[in-house]
């Protein structure tokens, strides 16, 4: 008798050590981040193409804050999104990748790095790059609102020459943004001249805070002197009409877009 009480003993233990076994698991698949697909689309009303990444335990009926994100010259939207995707881990934030035309110099229509057809790039004017990521971007937003969820405004930021995309957008749609996030950008008054500078009241009220990574002299990136130039320019400008930009912030990172930084900075502004 003894011996079968110790053997249902030993066979209780067992399945208790099991059970919790199982139940850690199952608290760490609960507490881990769900990876979320990035899905590809285009706007409804418009012909610009994009790219979603919902954040983990998305969800209908309730709004989300959303981050539009501008990569540099290389226009690897999907390669830059990833980046934010990656520094995002629980942060209840939409991610969008536009491909926009104006993140880069006058070769702005590298069909190698866009999804565009033949016919939907001959649909386009092949003079107004602003003007088609002004009404696209405005198409993509009304997107993300309807479909996920979206907040109406959202944060923006781009880094290098996604700063074209970023400070024209923020310079004459302060109305559309949430929070502006330039990262070591270039500025050339690009899609802005002095009629387009926005009047609206919003502008005022705009965060706009600009990045920059830290870097001893003999480690920082080439491009940086002149990015460093071009950013005191559209801050000076940006003042010059209004707008109030916060001093500039400098953060560790690899030179890049500092996702990290920006998303906890967007997060930090969504939930005020």
């Amino acid at each position: 008798m003894r011996s079968l009480a110790n053997g249902s003993m030993l066979r209780a233990a067992r399945l208790g050590a099991c059970l919790g076994t199982i139940l850690a698991w199952s608290s760490l698949a609960l507490s881990a981040p769900t990876a979320q697909k990035v899905t590809d689309h285009q706007a409804t009303s418009h012909v610009m193409r994009y790219h979603v990444a919902l954040p983990a335990g998305w969800s209908e009926g309730r709004t989300w804050s959303v981050v539009v994100v501008i990569p540099d010259a290389a226009r690897e939207f999907r390669a830059n999104l990833d980046a934010f995707v990656a520094a995002r881990d629980r942060l209840p934030l939409i991610l969008v990748a536009p491909e926009v035309l104006t993140c880069g110099g006058a070769r702005s229509r590298t069909l190698d790095h866009y999804s565009y057809t033949p016919a939907e790039w001959g649909s386009l004017d092949p003079k107004n790059d602003f003007a088609f990521d002004d009404a696209g971007l405005a198409a993509v937003l009304a997107d993300v609102h309807r479909l996920w969820g979206g907040e109406p405004k959202a944060f923006l930021t781009g880094w290098e020459a996604g700063g074209h995309t970023v400070w024209a957008q923020a310079l004459t749609r302060p109305e559309r943004w949430r929070g502006v996030a330039p990262v070591s950008t270039n500025y050339q008054r690009r899609g802005i001249d002095d009629a387009r500078f926005s009047s609206a009241p919003e502008r005022t009220r705009l965060p706009i805070q600009v990045f920059r990574e830290v870097a001893p002299p003999s480690a920082a990136h080439p491009s940086l002197q002149f990015t460093d130039q071009q950013t005191a320019q559209a801050m000076a400008d940006a003042r010059a009409h209004g707008f109030a930009p916060a001093p500039v912030r400098k953060v560790a990172g690899k030179h890049g877009p500092l996702a990290p930084a920006v998303l906890a900075w967007c997060d930090s502004l969504a939930r005020q």
